[in-house]
């Protein structure tokens, strides 16, 4: 409200209250219409007046009846005014005539001249002397602007019906009436430009709205220097309000943080940066204490003291939650990123041409000579078109636009830009997008071709990322838009030239319209830190060698087709990896290959295979004849050694029964890369047709969709993928695709590989039993889904149950089992079986070893239509299972027997680690900062120990399960037992093993990322168990007594474990029970763990193990109060001993009702294929549950609340939904359900990704626990030896005299009843077993990379620790090659093992065969120790040691 609006509601109180004030001469009548000519609505007028006697005498159904009406003056809107004309046509004159001269007034608040007139009053205003006359009074030297909304707090009258806005206004010297209608002159104030408010149609506050004293205060200064920026000013405000006499860190209403605040500088009309004022945005309590303080006159910018002048009004509510809940960032962080941001948005430059093609080696060229780069696509951008390079720095990457003219021709297959043909007719524009991301980037080189063109040349990992945009902002045909904002649709080609070399040509050539750019292009990628930096390189040939014209493929095609498959797919995988081009296999390779073929025969696949590892490590000078040359004499060498043995090693890899050697394609959006085979685990239905003929494994492939990274889809804000993943993924997911000369056509998946986006397809085939078999043929003979088949993915997620990666056990016969009562809600997915059923259950998964260890107490199963978990019943007798109808997914009719498949057994307890969620939910719910602390210092400094000692450095590897394929913690231990350390003390002697120096610092470097990146922290006494119901309550439902049943109760539990060769431990008292991953607060609950049972009772979890048994009471059950968890294979964290890390508030479990599942429409037929892959396509677009997890931690670190916040509630609730879509089918529309965002445009600094160089501008110090947890921890070099780790120089120990060896030889001597042979240097076996070895590390160590690059491999260490320290964006990428790796890894040394103890039968070895592998490892140890310098003799080394040790712990002691 200005001046003259309170001036007026004084006049009409005096009107309304005569015995308060002087006598007034105006009637009643006049002295209303004062409070009507305002600029303003007086609300606080209204709000007195509208039970005023005078006013009551009115008209009931007049207009001035509610004088809140007159609100709407300030904008003047003619609807508004019509509504106040009713029988005034007097004030309706005047309303317009306010109107009018508000609008002049307004003009001379932006430094306008002239002179207007309104009916308020007559006023002359000009120049510097501005001054307006009114009735009998003057008010000199005002300028003022209106529509300026200014209420007392206790005038406030809100109402919520229909909401509009009231504008900014400007007010530098006016006087203002009090309530008690004296005036006095007021300070100067401001209101800037956005600061909008929202009120309702009759000008009143809008319900909610906080005004003057709500929550937020804002002053306004003046007398800025023109050359300060709001970054000086920030600073200087920073300095006074973060200062120790107004900061006060105890104070509870900062929460341990500084006060935020905001500052807006003032626009200036004249182009400045600024207009000389400001406004200060800060929360109440700050703003008062400022006031209290007398710090006003100390904000000094460029040593200009400020003006600060009080400003009550109301802010927007996303300013106002920002200042109150987010983290305060450092003004110099912004500057510096805004900075950054502006000189990159500044450089745009002219590209003459871009060229696509890959790099090959002349084939007349020198051994010095670099490469050549063959330009397979190119286009010119100087006539017709025009396209542009810059470099984007908040996304990171080189960003290249293509506007091009589209012509009206007809549709071609990719709808993309063309050649211009005269007579075309011009229909619109498009613009293209080649974007370039630095991670994609190895090299980056700039330099003048030989005619002086400036280029730049890109040497990629992967492709580019291709989009399109029309100008019209209009969708592909056929489709609509995930959301409004969406302008951009992601594409695979630019167009049908270079569709067709896309899949083998990816590297970048760009040529420069102006010689002059390239150094500003270098110098910008040094200022946005463009990693790699760019560097000068000398003249690159670049001749388009058409190396993939549809000619030389057609050719390639058709000779690959006359081989067989599998010999056909190494040849195309050469293709479509970039390791060959065609000239490469036509004219130098075709013969080579064809008589590999013929000499080779079956084997020539596996010869072919090793070769492409060849490739991979092919140096610059040598020829590709040599290459495979080099792989085949490799090979034939091992093949003579094997035969001169005669041992069983006629094939090099040998997997177990439940693994199968799996084909593997990655389709991204331009290639479709190929890989293996290798080991993969079988399934249920690939099992069943090995059985009938073993090469049929080979047609079934894995197919993963991924991004061009290898990463999973990920769209930008304005990004959509719809169209594309359409064409891309739906079109192979429906058409198939050929391969090799087979045709391929999709099958199903399994519910882990979907997250995986990975899907199996299957090339028919004739079974000798079932006759032809095509995908639906085998998908029709798993089960019975008709009563499914109006809900595509529940029909798909059935049929993914027979294709869960699983182990063969034992068949079970239709009289053995049978389905028992469910007990509510709490028995979920859990049924039970005898004990007698679990023990054969766990001898026939083991009989291929000897069992250390009793039956587990629980199984995740897969059984005809039947999932879950089934937990042993000691009341159960002979071979029994009893199921329930919960975990009966689906009818198998008219089966007598069948297989149980095991998923997983649980024999053992897993530790439980924090990790971030959990950090985050405890830290907000009043667990202490140092309570994480004093756990990561803990393990910090076990972390740095395990380099002192061989325990310690076993404790570690089992601590973080590394070196479990090598069984490197059982060779410690057997060490540790042989009087051997890593130092000297006592009673031990030194190994000095380098080898071991390499491995600690490995691990040392892998546990202290998974601390730092992941807050992987172990927690003591604690464990992840599987959970299971208390089936005492089927007990008493059976007629048991219920006095003798002695079961659990609401919130409590009961959990047993017992470590392998340990004793058992039951847990008694409270204990934290929560289910990964922590989103929602009350994920964590406190529950109460009763102990050993009682013996007077019987008991239903009497001598279970390593599960936590949950009460079957209750209105709802424990484990949906946990992440809506249930108990069919569901594990839960349980915290033990840790009274640190108990919450001390409660938080009530989330209750997110159950999603709707997805139906087909009403009229439409049983769901078909086509319907299982548009949910496949549907389900990678809206996979968003990585993205809503992220954002939800990052919101609760900047919000005040936390976890509590309600932008992270309601996350939550998203997470709950988005879990359950690959089942229900229902997505999460992020879109249309306005995703919360976060407070701040950076992120923490514990967000940083595993990447070197990250930007620190991108980052903000979290003050949270995950804050003080990532910067306590600091990573240590893998490659700089441990100081003080004691090792040997190479030859310096002569062979069997180190300390290993001289250990065991008197043991083998022993266990063999006299002195062994000695090793020596020549062992025909030992030397064909370690070729065999190196061929298939070599794979391993190039096949299972992050990155598909040819110079990038794993390292000895790495793969003997199964571990992957290459950097990477994301995790569960990390995750999932090294799953392969380890799976492949762990194969290799079974196969070695099984050389080595030749077992006749299936079962154990007996103790002659133990003896006689005992000889033999003996004898290739100490080989190996002849032989130092060769490759990847240290694995080969241990593998050997570990066979060593297990005969001789397995042998009888003599």
């Amino acid at each position: 409200m200005n001046g003259f609006s309170r001036w007026y509601c004084a006049q009409a109180h005096t009107a309304m209250h005569p015995a308060d004030h002087r006598a007034d001469p105006h009637p009643p009548a006049k002295r209303l219409r004062f409070a009507h000519r305002g600029s303003v609505a007086a609300s606080w007028c209204a709000t007195r007046a509208f039970n005023d006697p005078i006013l009551r005498e009115l008209p009931a159904a007049s207009p001035m009846r509610n004088l809140s009406a007159a609100g709407a003056i300030a904008g003047g809107a003619k609807r508004r005014a019509k509504e106040l004309r009713n029988g005034y046509a007097g004030l309706s004159r005047r309303i317009r005539g306010a109107r009018e001269g508000l609008r002049a007034l307004r003009n001379y608040g932006d430094g306008t001249k002239g002179t207007r007139k309104g009916s308020l009053g007559r006023g002359r205003f000009g120049g510097q002397k501005r001054e307006m006359k009114w009735r009998k009074g003057r008010l000199g030297g005002v300028r003022w602007q209106a529509n300026c909304v200014m209420l007392p707090k206790n005038t406030i009258k809100q109402e919520g019906e229909r909401e509009g806005e009231v504008r900014d206004g400007c007010i530098d010297t006016f006087y203002e009436a009090d309530i008690d209608g004296r005036m006095r002159q007021r300070s100067p104030s401001h209101w800037h430009d956005g600061l909008d408010m929202p009120v309702n149609e009759a000008g009143l506050v809008a319900k909610g709205t906080d005004m003057d004293t709500g929550r937020l205060l804002v002053y306004y200064f003046r007398c800025i220097d023109f050359d300060a920026d709001v970054y000086h000013v920030r600073k200087a405000v920073e300095l006074v309000l973060h200062g120790p006499d107004l900061y006060n860190p105890d104070d509870k209403r900062y929460k341990g943080r500084k006060p935020n605040f905001e500052v807006v500088m003032g626009k200036s009309p004249a182009g400045r940066i600024h207009n000389g004022t400001a406004t200060l945005r800060v929360p109440t309590h700050v703003g008062m204490g400022f006031l209290k303080s007398g710090q006003k006159n100390n904000i000094i910018v460029n040593g200009r003291a400020l003006r600060v002048f009080d400003v009550r009004h109301g802010l927007p509510p996303n300013v106002k939650e920002t200042l109150e809940k987010a983290l305060y960032i450092d003004p110099e962080k912004d500057k510096c990123r805004t900075q950054i941001e502006e000189q990159a948005g500044l450089v745009r430059l002219r590209i003459a041409q871009v060229q696509f093609g890959v790099w090959y080696k002349p084939s007349n060229s020198r051994a010095s000579q670099g490469r050549a780069f063959s330009a397979e696509y190119e286009r010119e951008f100087l006539r017709q078109s025009a396209a542009y390079i810059s470099v984007v720095y908040e996304h990171k990457l080189i960003r290249i636009d293509v506007r091009i003219t589209l012509f009206a021709t007809k549709p071609q297959t990719f709808l993309t830009f063309r050649s211009i043909q005269i007579g075309q007719r011009e229909t619109e524009e498009t613009n293209y997008l080649i974007l370039v991301k630095f991670s994609s980037i190895r090299k980056l080189g700039l330099g003048y071709d030989e005619f002086g063109q400036p280029f730049i040349i890109f040497d990629l990992f992967n492709p580019p990322n291709f989009e399109q945009e029309s100008y019209n902002n209009r969708a592909p045909e056929g489709i609509k838009r995930k959301g409004k904002y969406k302008t951009r649709d992601r594409i695979s080609a630019l167009d049908d030239a270079h569709a067709l070399i896309a899949p083998y040509a990816h590297h970048l050539r760009v040529v420069l319209a102006n010689p002059e750019d390239l150094v500003e292009f270098e110098k910008i990628c040094h200022i946005t830190q463009c990693e790699p930096r760019p560097i000068r390189v000398p003249h690159v040939d670049a001749i388009p060698m058409q190396f993939f014209s549809q000619s030389n493929l057609y050719h390639v095609q058709r000779w690959i087709k006359t081989m067989d498959w599998k010999v056909a797919f190494q040849i195309e995988a050469y293709l479509r990896c970039g390791f060959l081009n065609t000239h490469d296999l036509l004219f130098t390779l075709q013969t080579p290959i064809e008589q590999v073929v013929h000499d080779y025969g079956a084997e020539a696949s596996e010869v072919l295979r090793h070769f492409s590892t060849a490739l991979r490590e092919r140096k610059g000078d040598e020829s590709l004849s040599d290459c495979l040359a080099r792989a085949l004499e490799e090979y034939r060498t091992a093949k003579q050694r094997r035969t001169a043995k005669k041992r069983r090693t006629a094939k090099p890899l040998q997997l177990m029964q439940d693994h199968i050697s799996c084909h593997h394609v990655i389709v991204t959006p331009s290639r479709m890369l190929l890989e293996g085979p290798y080991p993969t685990q079988s399934n249920h239905v690939i099992r069943k047709y090995r059985e009938h003929d073993s090469t049929f494994a080979e047609r079934f492939i894995r197919v993963e969709f991924r991004d061009e990274d290898h990463l999973a889809y990920r769209w930008d804000g304005d990004v959509d993928g719809t169209w594309f993943l359409q064409q891309r993924v739906g079109g192979i997911l429906r058409r198939g695709f050929e391969l090799g000369g087979r045709a391929f056509e999709f099958l199903a998946y399994s519910t882990s590989a979907l997250r995986e986006h990975s899907v199996w397809f299957v090339s028919p085939f004739r079974d000798p039993e079932e006759g032809y078999m095509t995908a639906e043929k085998i998908r029709s003979s798993l089960g019975d889904f008709s009563e499914l088949r109006r809900t595509p993915s529940k029909y798909a997620a059935r049929i993914a149950q027979a294709f869960t990666a699983t182990y063969r056990s034992v068949k079970i016969r239709r009289g053995e089992w049978e389905e028992q009562p469910e007990l509510g809600l709490h028995t979920d997915g859990v049924g039970t079986i005898s004990p007698g059923l679990a023990r054969k259950i766990w001898e026939e998964k083991c009989r291929t070893r000897s069992l250390s260890c009793e039956p587990p107490s629980a199984f995740q199963f897969r059984f005809l239509g039947y999932k879950g978990v089934v937990v042993v019943d000691h009341r159960l007798e002979g071979i029994k299972m009893r199921l329930r109808s919960s975990q009966r997914k689906f009818p198998v009719h008219n089966v007598e027997e069948a297989d149980f498949d095991i998923v997983r057994s649980f024999d053992y307890p897993n530790p439980v680690h924090l990790n971030r969620p959990a950090v985050m939910a405890l830290d907000n719910r009043g667990v202490k900062t140092q309570a994480f602390l004093d756990l990561q210092e803990k393990e910090k400094f076990s972390i740095h120990f395990s380099s002192d000692s061989l325990e310690e450095f076993r404790k570690q590897l089992k601590k973080y399960g590394l070196g479990s394929k090598f069984h490197l913690a059982f060779i410690l231990e057997q060490l540790n037992k042989l009087g051997l350390d890593f130092k000297d003390n006592a009673d031990k002697k030194t190994i000095r093993s380098a080898f071991f120096d390499r491995l600690v610092r490995y691990l040392v470097n892998h546990s202290l990322r998974e601390v730092k990146y992941k807050a992987r922290i172990p927690i003591p006494n604690s464990y992840q168990l599987v959970g299971v119901a208390d089936e005492g309550r089927a007990y008493i439902n059976e007629g048991v007594k219920e006095d003798d049943v002695f079961t659990l109760k609401e919130g409590f539990i009961y959990v047993c474990v017992e470590e392998p060769g340990g004793q058992p431990e039951y847990f008694t008292g409270t204990c934290l029970i929560s289910r990964s991953p922590v989103i929602h607060p009350g994920d964590v609950q406190r529950v109460y763990a009763v102990g050993e049972p009682p013996q007077d009772k019987l008991c239903f979890f009497r001598g279970l193990k390593n599960v936590v048994v949950l009460p079957a009471v209750g209105d709802r059950s424990l484990a949906s109060c946990l992440a809506g968890g249930d108990l069919d294979g569901d594990t839960y964290d349980i915290y033990y001993k840790n009274h640190g890390l108990l919450p001390t508030g409660h938080a009530k479990p989330a209750n997110h009702p159950p999603g709707e599942v997805w139906k087909l429409e009403e009229g439409r037929g049983d769901a078909t294929v086509e319907d299982i892959c548009d949910f496949i396509v549907e389900y990678i677009n809206s996979d968003v549950m990585g993205l809503l997890a992220d954002r939800h931690i990052i919101i609760a670190d900047q919000s005040k609340e936390g976890v509590f916040d309600e932008r992270c509630m309601k996350l939550a609730a998203l997470c709950s939904k988005a879990v359950d879509y690959a089942k229900n089918g229902e997505p999460v529309d992020i879109h249309n359900n306005q995703l919360p965002k976060p407070l701040l445009k950076f992120k923490p600094d514990w967000h940083k990704a595993e990447v070197t160089g990250a930007r620190e501008l991108d980052y903000y110090e979290s003050d949270r626990a995950l804050g003080h947890l990532y910067r306590n921890i600091s990573l240590r070099d893998p490659d700089k030896p441990i100081e003080g780790f004691p090792t040997a120089s190479p030859g310096s120990i002569a062979p069997l005299e180190d300390a290993i060896s001289c250990a065991l030889a008197p043991l083998v001597q022993n266990t063999l009843n006299g002195p062994p042979e000695p090793p020596e240097a020549e062992n025909i076996q030992a030397e064909g077993l370690h070729t065999d070895f190196v061929r298939e590390m070599r794979y391993i160590c190039v096949t299972h990379t992050l990155v598909d690059a040819p110079d990038v491999r794993l390292t000895e260490e790495e793969v003997v620790l199964g571990t992957i320290l290459a950097n990477c964006t994301q995790s569960r990428w990390r995750s999932d090659r090294s799953y392969r790796m380890k799976l492949h890894t762990g194969e290799l040394v079974d196969d070695i093992y099984d050389r080595i103890v030749q077992s006749e039968g299936e079962g154990a070895p007996t103790e002659d065969e133990l003896r006689a592998g005992l000889s033999s490892a003996w004898a290739a140890w100490g080989w190996a120790q002849h032989h130092r310098d060769k490759e990847f003799i240290e694995s080969f080394s241990l593998i050997m040691l570990w066979i060593v040790l297990h005969c001789l712990d397995e042998l009888p002691k003599p």
